[in-house]
């Protein structure tokens, strides 16, 4: 199964957890067969998700679960214009997502995640939100790698 799906997967259940919901196992399974009938992206299997998949989901699910005050303050740095509580929440589920897997997903590269990001972004929210969670993302990525943004009055 590929990455991508279970990406799908975690921040859908991440985004039920924080509406107040479980997303538990049952999340979990309805996610994957919503997908199985979409049918976008990479093809699903028949078979449940694998213990890979089920690996990454849970330490995703967990670490972003966990670290949310961390994750927000890696966000409203890196988006001085746009409060944390005032950004939709379909995006804000994605940006902690990428933003976890950027900081600490050592096996996912940065330019991967924001990617990936930008693609359930687009599919899941509004038509600019994918721009909106790149240039974020943009910004945690160039921070971490210890790269300075040039500015419009730099160049």
């Amino acid at each position: 199964m590929a990455r991508s799906t279970a990406r799908a997967a975690v921040m859908q259940m991440i985004f039920e957890n924080l509406a107040g919901g479980e997303g538990g196992e049952e999340t979990l399974q309805m996610v994957y067969e919503a997908l199985r009938e979409e049918n976008t992206g990479a093809p699903i299997g028949e078979k449940e998700p694998g213990k890979s998949d089920r690996a990454y989901i849970t330490r995703v699910l967990e670490g972003v679960l966990n670290n949310l005050d961390d994750l927000d303050a890696e966000i409203q740095a890196a988006s001085p214009r746009w409060q944390v509580s005032r950004m939709a929440k379909v995006d804000l589920t994605i940006l902690r997502l990428a933003t976890w897997e950027i900081l600490h997903e050592e096996d996912v590269p940065g330019s991967v995640a924001i990617n990936e990001a930008v693609k359930l972004a687009n599919r899941y929210s509004e038509p600019t939100s994918g721009r909106f969670v790149n240039g974020v993302l943009g910004a945690i990525l160039r921070k971490k790698d210890g790269v300075q943004p040039v500015r419009q009055d730099q160049q």
